[in-house]
């Protein structure tokens, strides 16, 4: 995510379909978010009353490698793609977190906020382009209102 505000509103959407209580607590904890200053490392998901937060787990950019403390991940998705990958320093530190060969991506990017620039996109990725948007339905105005 780019910013905390937009890590918990996932979680917290998450958590919103989620029935039970006790499958909460289990599905939440899987659920990591990078944003940020990157530095602060990776953080969780965690219910706490009625409340879903995120706190630091202690994996950092230099724990990616160690994949006996930290399993690697099976899917790293990238919000605001335009914004991680126009940084060489940001790019790799996503990129630490994938694992060749195990680690799907999933990168979120809109072309026409990339400002013209060649961004450097890893290689191998399938280009989808949504020809048709809508802005103004009740679900988004709803889910603009968390930020």
């Amino acid at each position: 995510a780019r910013n905390a505000a937009l890590g918990n509103f996932a979680a917290s959407w998450i958590a919103k379909r989620v029935n039970s209580a006790v499958q909460r607590q289990s599905v939440l904890p899987r659920f990591h978010v990078l944003h940020e200053p990157f530095a602060q490392g990776i953080q969780q998901a965690c219910v706490k009353g009625n409340r879903v937060h995120l706190h630091a787990i202690g994996r950092s950019h230099s724990d990616a490698v160690d994949n006996e403390t930290f399993p690697p991940y099976a899917l790293v998705i990238v919000d605001e793609a335009h914004h991680v990958y126009a940084s060489e320093d940001s790019r790799s530190v996503v990129e630490s977190y994938v694992t060749q060969g195990l680690t799907h991506r999933l990168l979120l990017s809109d072309y026409s906020q990339s400002l013209g620039r060649h961004i450097v996109y890893p290689t191998g990725l399938q280009d989808v382009t949504l020809s048709e948007v809508v802005r103004c339905s009740k679900r988004i105005v709803a889910g603009a209102m968390a930020f």
